[in-house]
């Protein structure tokens, strides 16, 4: 890998990009606090000052556009209408996680499920989650313990999560948002085959 491609990590250049705008910002105050020690009337100060605004907001809305655009193509989660290859039903229940493949027939009260599920390597994982009672973090992580993806479960409401598992293995799920006395023992597995 060289030595280019290591410091220009997404982290590295959100943070360039930053001291860049930093420095720009800056450099307009000190302009504006130079031109403003000069003696000169209220109205030739009034138009100079306006000139140098509009200016300033044009060129900074053209910038946040052109960033906007090329940083959202990095965003790391599938566009909308991704099609699944395979759907998971997650339901979050104090303190356990009901998890079961294809989509739910029945109520998230209702619903009966594993702590475990397998699924595919390779395939396009659609997750369904929701809760049966209160909020939920449904997180997965690795063997060595990374976060790899995570939604919220919350009752009434199924959100989606688009995910695809490189390797197989063991993963682990575990509930990332405080819910009671025994929120840490809320884990389960996703065997990955």
């Amino acid at each position: 890998m060289s030595s280019i491609t290591i410091l220009m990590t997404l982290q590295n250049l959100a943070g360039i990009l930053t001291l860049a705008g930093a420095t720009i910002v800056v450099a307009v105050v000190i302009f504006v606090l130079l031109s403003a020690s000069e003696e000169e009337d209220k109205d030739t100060a009034k138009h100079k000052v306006y000139a140098v605004r509009t200016k300033y907001f044009a060129i900074l809305t053209l910038v946040l556009v052109a960033g906007l655009i090329i940083s959202l193509r990095l965003v790391p989660y599938p566009r909308a209408g991704s099609v699944a290859d395979e759907t998971v039903t997650i339901v979050g229940v104090q303190w356990f996680w009901r998890m079961g493949n294809g989509e739910m027939t029945t109520g998230p009260v209702e619903f009966v499920g594993s702590n475990e599920v397998t699924v595919p390597s390779q395939k396009n994982i659609k997750f369904v989650v929701t809760s049966a009672d209160v909020n939920h973090g449904f997180g997965i992580y690795d063997s060595k313990g990374s976060l790899l993806t995570q939604t919220q479960a919350m009752p009434q409401y199924k959100n989606l999560l688009y995910y695809k598992f490189d390797n197989p293995g063991e993963y682990y799920v575990v509930c990332m948002e405080y819910c009671g006395q025994t929120h840490s023992y809320m884990v389960g597995k996703i065997h990955v085959q």
